[in-house]
């Protein structure tokens, strides 16, 4: 004990004599703002995180509805797990803010934050820290995250406050704390100045860096948020002061802002159409898969393990999972929108040629790219999804007898509409079973793809019909359908109607559908139907000869059903209470 005593006084009168220059030396153990805006390691980290927490990766969206990726809330597809509020609540329309929880809900203004954070710092960067170049990227960056960061809101309520500055509660006046809501056009105008910035800054690509945004992205940001504008200005209603709707006067300038987006994308982002295997189907699977640079021009980036995701965890079939799988079940509506290969007519059409026997072949290829169906060949092995086995006159639908292994029925956790996603699901020669983050898609973003879409519907609502076709023809040509005829007998509605179609197929599972049907304001009709899927059943004869037959059936106990409140989600008591200066939406 004598000894310790000794060796602490002798630290203490050295510490005691010591220059007082120790007491201002820096800490070594954390890292300060000044050490983050001086370092520009350290401040790409920090904008590492911000894109981190966007809210763009569908792939990662497992619970963002409640056990299901975000097209479970919409007609492509029904989640598979009963318990979840996506059955119980969000299809059926049972939420708003009398039971706090409505789906996709996201209010980001703490990313926002940081971002404006970032703009101010950035803008005070000396020379010796950041070259200008450098600076600007930089700059472009954040300006292209505020800009998505307000269009995930403004799609989600309408106008919401536009904020532009790091608000400090010691230092920002009290009504700058708490803001009124924009109305929804000063909201998409300033997204469009935004992306306007970002694409005067970004470079066309970052030389080593994958996964950060290029000018290139900006602009497709710009294509798809004024196609929205002015699908909100042309089918909405104002209401609320313009806080939520557009005026539609406006709508033919915003569809002008996203054609002239889409075009300089098409005619000058050096991008092409993915197209390295001659099957179309294969090529459109593979899309998603080979992570090349041809239609990719932004994507978040994953990495097996280190930093994977759990999209193959949740969404392959029954008897391909280690645990949970099958939690998108697609529906028979979707498949029904794909049409017969060899008339270019959807099967319900007369003189479609849809062959009720053999229902899933001659179909347009995205069909197999994107849906699983009875005794597709997947990870080495056919998927069998029939309920039951017919011998002699006899239904058996015992497990591993009569049952196919990823059959209707053969547990709670398999396919409820006889249907299975394939779309991003990693193929292989044999069963892959991929563990939980291990998986490594990369997201796909914005894609060549799309600008082509929203080309083609800018052009058709300003009534430009000849080169609609034309851009909405590229489409369907890379998808195997160039035997077909044009869409010249379409005009008008029709003309529109199979756009859209198209728009629905292309893009289905990429986080679309419900955010189109409802800026189209069709959702009261779209996404208010009784889901249906298919029973397959198998037949074997004496000789052992297979042969199958399929029956429609309701595939969910409760119709899905969308209230008109439901164009716009509930901004929600608790953040009234927070800033009494925000107006809830109408109907809730």
């Amino acid at each position: 004990m004598k000894r310790i005593n000794i060796i602490f006084a002798l630290f203490a009168l050295t510490f005691i004599t010591c220059d007082d220059d120790f007491l201002n030396e820096p800490p070594l153990d954390r890292i300060t703002e000044n050490d983050v805006w001086n370092d520009k390691a350290l401040m790409d980290t920090y904008f590492f995180k911000i894109y981190d927490r966007m809210p763009w990766d569908y792939l990662e969206s497992f619970w963002d509805v409640g056990g299901c990726q975000r097209d479970g809330i919409s007609d492509l597809a029904r989640g598979t797990y009963t318990w979840t509020a996506l059955l119980n609540q969000y299809r059926p329309g049972i939420w708003g803010t009398a039971n706090n929880t409505w789906p996709l809900d996201w209010w980001g203004y703490d990313i926002i934050w940081k971002i404006n954070y970032s703009i101010e710092n950035l803008e005070q960067i000396p020379s010796s820290v950041l070259t200008t170049e450098e600076r600007n990227n930089r700059l472009g960056e954040m300006h292209f995250l505020r800009a998505y960061c307000y269009f995930a809101l403004v799609k989600r309520y309408g106008g919401v406050p536009i904020i532009l500055v790091p608000q400090n509660p010691d230092t920002t006046p009290q009504e700058e704390l708490f803001p009124s809501r924009n109305t929804e056009k000063q909201v998409y105008d300033q997204i469009l100045s935004d992306a306007q910035s970002a694409f005067d800054l970004l470079p066309n690509r970052w030389v080593t860096q994958n996964g950060r945004a290029s000018k290139w992205a900006a602009k497709s940001l710009e294509s798809r948020a004024a196609l929205y504008a002015g699908s909100i200005a042309k089918y909405g209603t104002v209401q609320l002061d313009g806080v939520i709707g557009i005026p539609a006067s406006a709508a033919d300038a915003y569809y002008q802002i996203s054609l002239s987006a889409s075009q300089t994308v098409i005619a000058e982002g050096g991008y092409s159409l993915f197209n390295q295997y001659s099957d179309p189907a294969t090529n459109y699977a593979n899309l998603f898969l080979d992570e090349t640079d041809d239609e990719a021009i932004f994507t978040k980036i994953w990495i097996p393990f280190e930093k994977g995701h759990e999209y193959d965890l949740h969404n392959v079939p029954f008897s391909y999972r280690l645990d949970w799988g099958a939690s998108m079940s697609p529906t028979k509506q979707l498949v029904d929108s794909y049409e017969v290969l060899s008339t270019g007519k959807l099967p319900n059409e007369v003189g479609s040629g849809y062959d009720e026997t053999n229902p899933w072949e001659n179909r347009d290829p995205r069909l197999k790219g994107t849906i699983l169906t009875n005794n597709d060949i997947f990870q080495g092995e056919p998927v069998e999804i029939w309920y039951g086995t017919e011998t002699g006159g006899t239904i058996d639908t015992g497990s591993g007898t009569g049952i196919g292994k990823d059959g209707l029925n053969i547990h709670p956790d398999a396919t409820k509409t006889g249907f299975y996603v394939r779309k991003y699901l990693e193929d292989g020669d044999s069963p892959l079973f991929v563990p939980q983050y291990y998986s490594g898609q990369d997201c796909l973003i914005f894609r060549l793809g799309e600008t082509y879409l929203n080309a083609a519907e800018a052009a058709m609502e300003l009534g430009i019909e000849t080169s609609a076709r034309d851009y909405i023809e590229v489409i369907r040509t890379r998808a195997g359908l160039q035997q077909n005829l044009r869409l010249e007998p379409y005009s008008g509605t029709e003309l529109r109607d199979r756009i859209r179609n198209e728009r629905k197929l292309e893009l289905a599972f990429e986080d679309h559908r419900y955010w189109d049907v409802r800026r189209w304001r069709i959702a009261t009709e779209a996404l208010s139907i009784q889901v249906e899927g298919v029973r397959t059943l198998r037949h074997v004869d004496l000789a052992g000869n297979e042969t199958f037959t399929y029956e429609t059936f309701d595939a969910e106990a409760l119709p899905m059903n969308f209230d008109q409140r439901h164009y716009y989600l509930p901004i929600g008591q608790n953040r009234i209470n927070n800033n009494s200066n925000l107006i809830e939406n109408v109907g809730y």
